[in-house]
């Protein structure tokens, strides 16, 4: 077997990868060839022997059995020929097989086997046989992620993908979601779905195998009106909507409160849907861990002065 490729080669489709040794295919070939035109003469003497018996049997010469025999001779030769001309096709195919063409444009991932290797049909052997080479055409790749449950229900196919590879921390890749497992997998306890997502490898600069960041864009919108998180408190109202919230609001010297409508969150900053507007400035209620602490502090020591403490008579 010949391999004039290596792995890192890049090929094109049709090129020769691989040529397996080809005598018995040559042989198998010739010896169908031979079937062929054996097949074809005995067909053709059938055929004129039925022509000749035919002639003989509306002069009433012979019988119509012994005319019906030759057709059924005829008939045994056109079947001989179909079956020759059938594993000669198959002789063809064969010996096409034996030289192995790239099925893309592409690179050689991985080589499986070694210049004088035996292999195994992919034809004639159940479990598929020997594989060669690996190609892949790199000019697209498609990164694999799992998604935790939690925010499984905030991807779809369409969405927009943004792609770090730890090779090429300054440079970013573009891609977007194509496929969504409908079934879910555990690792470590944790519950993920994988998604797919198609990249345009310019350059080629990803490989095979590379681990990568990937950031999903659920939701692109422009020209949002952005608070602080931590400006945000529950809202004053007895009847107040989950997306109601309470914030200070600076109206000249002081702050008072005011009820606002949000919309999304990144856990750092909340989108506005009415209830201010830009330039509006916030207040933060400062509650630290500290004074927390001290007022803690401050029941403790009043409750151990009331504890015990002199009976008035």
């Amino acid at each position: 077997m010949a391999l004039p490729v290596k792995e890192g080669d890049t090929v094109h489709q049709g090129d020769i990868i691989a040529k397996l040794d080809q005598k018995d295919e040559q042989s198998a070939l010739a010896l169908a060839k031979a079937e062929v035109v054996i097949a074809r003469a005995e067909q053709k003497q059938a055929a004129l022997m039925f022509k000749r018996r035919n002639t003989l049997f509306r002069k009433k010469i012979i019988s119509e059995e012994e005319r019906e025999q030759t057709s059924l001779q005829l008939a045994v030769a056109e079947g001989k020929v179909i079956q020759a001309n059938t594993e000669l096709d198959r002789a063809k195919d064969r010996l096409s097989d034996s030289v192995v063409r790239a099925p893309i444009d592409g690179i050689i991932l991985q080589k499986f086997v070694e210049k004088g290797q035996i292999i195994s049909s992919g034809v004639s052997n159940v479990s598929g046989g020997t594989p060669i080479f690996d190609i892949a055409n790199m000019q697209t790749v498609y990164i694999e992620a799992g998604i935790d449950e939690i925010d499984i229900g905030k991807v779809n196919v369409g969405q927009g993908a943004t792609i770090e590879a730890k090779a090429y921390p300054a440079l970013k890749f573009q891609g977007k979601v194509i496929r969504i497992s409908p079934e879910a997998k555990e690792e470590e306890n944790v519950t993920l779905f994988d998604v797919i997502i198609e990249v345009a490898n310019k350059g080629q600069k990803l490989k095979s195998g590379m681990n990568t960041t990937i950031k999903i864009t659920s939701l692109n919108k422009e020209n949002l009106l952005l608070a602080p998180v931590i400006t945000m408190q529950p809202s004053t109202q007895d009847k107040a909507t989950r997306d109601q919230r309470s914030v200070l609001l600076k109206t000249g010297e002081t702050f008072s409160t005011h009820d606002v409508i949000i919309g999304l969150s990144n856990f750092k900053q909340v989108e506005i849907l009415s209830g201010l507007k830009e330039g509006d400035i916030l207040g933060v209620e400062m509650t630290s861990r500290l004074k927390k602490a001290n007022d803690r502090l401050e029941k403790r020591i009043k409750k151990s002065r009331s504890f015990g403490g002199a009976k008035k008579k």
